[in-house]
C-alpha cells in the first residue's frame, strides 16, 4: 500500500511555486477558519454556512497545507502521523499512570 505522499503530490499539482514561508502562512489561516466555524456552529447553531460540511471542508484544507509543506519540507507525512499517533499513545498512559 503507498502512502498519501506517493499517490499525490501538492507540490506537483500546484499552479505555481509556493514558499514554504507561505504555506505555513496558509496552514493558520486555514486553522483559524475551522476554530471560527465551530465557535460560531456552537453560538449560532448549525447553519448551512457553518455547518458540518464546511467545517469538514476547512479542516481538509489544513490537513492538505499540512501534507504540502511536509512534502516542501522533505518529510514523510504518513511516518510523521504514525509517530504523533505513538506520542499521543505515550502521552495516555503516562496520564493514567501519573495523572489526576
Amino acid at each position: 500500500m503507498c502512502s498519501s505522499q506517493e499517490n499525490f503530490s501538492f507540490v506537483k499539482n500546484y499552479t505555481g511555486e509556493q514558499a514554504i514561508d507561505e504555506t505555513l502562512h496558509i496552514m493558520t489561516y486555514e486553522l483559524g477558519k475551522v476554530i471560527e466555524y465551530y465557535h460560531k456552529s456552537k453560538r449560532y447553531g448549525p447553519t448551512l454556512y457553518y455547518g458540518e460540511g464546511n467545517q469538514q471542508k476547512e479542516m481538509s484544507d489544513l490537513i492538505s497545507m499540512c501534507r504540502m509543506y511536509c512534502e516542501q519540507r522533505g518529510w514523510k507525512y504518513d511516518e510523521l502521523m504514525k509517530f504523533g499517533e505513538e506520542c499521543y499513545l505515550e502521552r495516555m498512559e503516562d496520564l493514567r499512570s501519573h495523572g489526576v
